[in-house]
């Protein structure tokens, strides 16, 4: 008897196990998704430690670097990233010191050296062909200063852009020659008095779309559902 109880426990011991086997299976995650984000760690030159995600689905593309605006993170960009990498390029979306995982505290100056870093090593990942950065308010500023300082940059995307945001100059960046796409309302102040005068010094190398009403930087994706699509095209012209 006290053989045939303990067969039974150990036959239920067995098909317990196989049922806990067999539902791990069934809720096991599928392949790796090649479009899950790659969390990244930088450091900066202050020994910050810089974070950002970096969506790699093709083996060999050119990229795209994101800078984000003030008071949002590197999530804003999510549709954007979406959109790059169905047109076949790889993207990195970074949280700029201050903000996000990055976290820290604000400085512009060294935001800049930062995304000076984050150019340098999009462009040592394998199989990257190029790199275009593309910047929203005073992450236009980084972009056009960090294309001007990135050799080679392929471009860069200005979203309501100005001459001078936080003691970020971008006038100089704006004569080196290098493809620009400057993107803003007609009533928003900043980016309305400054893009005149910033296609002055960029000549021919900046093309500019110029949007009804007063929404600024990435609230233009709202107002506009094309906006997108015409970013993506002028990035893949390049």
């Amino acid at each position: 008897m006290r053989n045939y109880i303990t067969r039974v426990i150990i036959l239920a011991a067995v098909a317990l196990i196989m049922t806990l086997g067999a539902a791990a299976q069934e809720s096991a995650p599928a392949a790796s998704d090649p479009t899950a984000p790659h969390l990244i760690d930088l450091p900066a030159a202050d020994g910050l430690t810089l974070r950002g995600a970096y969506f790699a689905p093709h083996a060999d593309a050119p990229a795209v670097l994101l800078l984000h605006q003030l008071y949002t993170t590197r999530h804003s960009w999510d549709s954007l990233t979406l959109a790059l990498m169905e047109a076949g390029y790889n993207v990195l979306a970074v949280d700029l010191r201050g903000y996000g995982k990055t976290r820290g505290s604000i400085n512009w100056s060294q935001a800049q050296d930062d995304t000076n870093r984050w150019a340098a090593w999009l462009s040592q990942q394998p199989g990257i062909q190029s790199v275009t950065l593309i910047g929203s308010s005073m992450g236009s500023s980084l972009a056009l200063n960090g294309c001007a300082s990135f050799d080679p940059c392929k471009g860069a995307v200005a979203i309501s852009p100005g001459l001078n945001y936080f003691g970020v100059s971008s006038e100089s960046a704006l004569t080196d020659g290098f493809p620009i796409l400057a993107i803003y309302a007609e009533q928003d102040p900043y980016p309305s008095e400054d893009v005149p005068t910033m296609q002055e010094l960029a000549g021919d190398a900046m093309s500019v779309i110029t949007l009804p009403g007063r929404a600024h930087g990435i609230d233009l994706f709202r107002q506009d559902e094309t906006l997108i699509a015409s970013i993506v095209e002028w990035v893949k012209a390049r």
